[in-house]
């Protein structure tokens, strides 16, 4: 990426600022299956969006993003003073607010007919953090504060596309959707045995308890305007 900014003619180059939001419909996810997705959630966020064109149809994109990010999911449990014969079902809701710098390489087609319009694809990952975590189990009245369960670090791949509209020189519009999958652990790692005995149709997962192993996806949709 550097090599080609180097070689780009000056003229390419420029910067774009703007801000940009929109919905988000969250799921979890587990690759060890100790934890089940309960289905998808809406959410929400907004962002501030810096874009660095190292040529004319290449741009850098980052920024700032906060999402307000949902999940609902369940797990079979065991208090270490049951045995695992006598498994009890958690059903678990969470919400947390991200606030997360993403890293993008966008790529533009020229205008379309005789339009001032482009579509566009984005790729990149995002790197967060999660300042505030609440969860609440089906049989509890309402969300509590927790820093016990979920890590605060949040790391993500992202994959987008869209289309931006030209108002004038200096305006564009924008509407696009992404897709952003966790890849690394959400439970908190510092914290192994905070669950009792982990199992599945009544027997254990493994050869010793593992933890819970949940990560976040979101299909989102966003609106925005650079300048």
């Amino acid at each position: 990426m550097l090599a080609m900014s180097l070689t780009v003619s000056a003229q390419n180059q420029g910067f774009a600022f703007g801000f940009k939001l929109g919905p988000g419909f969250d799921w979890t996810g587990s690759t060890t299956g100790a934890a089940q997705s309960e289905g998808m959630r809406t959410g929400f966020g907004v962002g501030v969006v810096a874009e660095y064109y190292f040529a004319e149809n290449y741009a850098i994109v980052s920024g700032i993003n906060v999402n307000m990010n949902r999940g609902h999911y369940s797990f079979y449990n065991a208090n270490d003073s049951l045995t695992l014969i006598n498994p009890f079902r958690v059903d678990r809701y969470y919400k947390s607010t991200v606030y997360e710098i993403p890293l993008m390489l966008k790529m533009m087609t020229n205008e379309l007919g005789n339009l001032p319009l482009r579509a566009y694809a984005q790729v990149g990952g995002g790197l967060g953090y999660a300042e505030r975590v609440k969860v609440k189990d089906d049989n509890a009245n309402d969300y509590a504060a927790t820093d016990r369960e979920f890590s605060n670090l949040r790391a993500s791949l992202k994959i987008g596309a869209g289309a931006q509209y030209a108002l004038d020189e200096s305006t564009r519009l924008f509407a696009g959707v992404y897709f952003s999958h966790d890849f690394i652990n959400n439970i908190n790692s510092v914290r192994p045995n905070y669950y009792g005995n982990y199992i599945v149709d009544g027997k254990p997962i493994g050869d010793r308890d593992p933890k819970l192993n949940m990560v976040q996806n979101r299909i989102g949709i966003e609106v925005g305007v650079l300048f």
